[in-house]
């Protein structure tokens, strides 16, 4: 299977060289260059007149990527068969690099324990401590899922129909 850069020269060709066609094909040359980390602090932000514009999180990334972007802007137009890419502009904006790479919604963590009260009682006549624990833990943790899928909350989800 063809990688994805590899299918960048021929949009290239098909696109008649459209100036956004251009652009974004240097937009994906600039991550698959830089990788995801560096990826993750930058974003292009456009190509003008074989300039690429970078905003960069901060002043030690734009120092560092200019010492780099010769070698990156190579990398660049190798990927793409053609000069593309003359000059890489760098310059800092947090707003612009954080707008370009939205942060994912936090993880929220649950008290599975408040889902398993209803077996509370059951779970007690199992004599060994650590296995009761383990096992509200987990029971817990199941009725917690369940309860996310049809959206019942911990005082709303049904235990009626758990073997007793």
């Amino acid at each position: 299977m063809e990688g994805f850069t590899s299918l960048l020269p021929r949009v290239l060709r098909e696109s008649g060289d459209s100036p956004e066609a251009v652009e974004q094909c240097v937009f994906a040359a600039w991550v698959s260059v830089v990788g995801s980390h560096v990826s993750r602090v930058t974003a292009p932000l456009g190509l003008n007149q074989k300039h690429l514009l970078v905003a960069v999180l901060d002043d030690s990334w734009r120092i560092q990527l200019q010492r780099m972007s010769n070698q990156i802007v190579f990398k660049i137009n190798a990927i793409l068969g053609s000069v593309a890419v003359r000059t890489l502009d760098l310059a800092v904006n947090k707003t612009r690099v954080y707008a370009a790479h939205p942060q994912r919604a936090p993880i929220t963590f649950s008290a599975p324990a408040e889902y398993a009260l209803p077996l509370r009682q059951k779970a007690d006549l199992i004599p060994d401590q650590d296995l009761r624990e383990t096992f509200l833990r987990v029971a817990g943790k199941c009725l917690e899922r369940a309860a996310a899928r049809s959206g019942a909350s911990s005082n709303g989800l049904r235990t009626d129909n758990i073997n007793q």
